[in-house]
């Protein structure tokens, strides 16, 4: 590969690499959302909406830093898709905040901070396995780690919805579920995330 030929900038890695922690500090800032009363959520929201704009700065600066390189570790289509994908994790978490604060949403299962410790632990995983994409080593074990943490959170969402649905009322159990799809969404990006990770292993080996 040509990028192979030159050296290579590491600051798109880095970059990636925020994105990666913005999505942490995402899932963080929505747990002490639910965590909270009903009268911090503007409050949280603001901060949520504070940060998700941070992160959309992230992406704009990392597509203008990968356009200026001369070469980059990694193709720049890939680090495009990671970019994004990263960026849509926060998305789905900040719409997540925006749903408990429009409808007025208290009351959780365990279940939704369990499923917030995933995602927060797929953004860990992906944060520390990053940097290793210039040189593709030790990367074995990241992409079905990622899948199965992946899988698990689609379990408990789905246990999740189960247990609301014969005790709330129609309305709360629909926008509870819309609460819990977007937790479910987030992350399913950071399995996309994965999934283009493990592409490009294979595409480089």
């Amino acid at each position: 590969m040509l990028q192979r030929m030159f050296p290579q900038e590491n600051t798109s890695l880095k970059a990636l690499a925020g994105l990666s922690e913005q999505v942490s500090a995402s899932a963080a800032l929505l747990s002490e959302m639910v965590g909270s009363p009903e009268g911090r959520y503007p409050e949280l929201l603001e901060r949520t909406l504070t940060h998700e704009a941070e992160t959309l700065d992230m992406l704009l600066a990392t597509m203008t830093a990968v356009r200026s390189s001369f070469s980059t570790p990694i193709a720049r289509e890939d680090i495009y898709a990671l970019a994004v994908s990263l960026n849509t994790a926060v998305e789905k978490l900040t719409s997540a905040a925006n749903i408990l604060h429009l409808y007025g949403i208290v009351r959780f299962s365990p279940k939704a901070a369990t499923l917030l410790d995933l995602i927060q632990r797929q953004a860990v995983l992906t944060t520390g396995i990053i940097p290793k994409l210039s040189t593709l080593r030790d990367m074995d074990n990241y992409w079905i780690t990622m899948l199965r943490i992946t899988k698990q959170a689609v379990r408990i969402a789905e246990e999740y919805d189960a247990d609301i649905q014969g005790r709330y009322k129609q309305s709360r159990y629909l926008q509870t579920r819309r609460f819990i799809h977007k937790l479910v969404e987030a992350s399913e990006a950071m399995r996309t995330v994965a999934t283009e990770i493990g592409r490009i292993i294979v595409q480089e080996s």
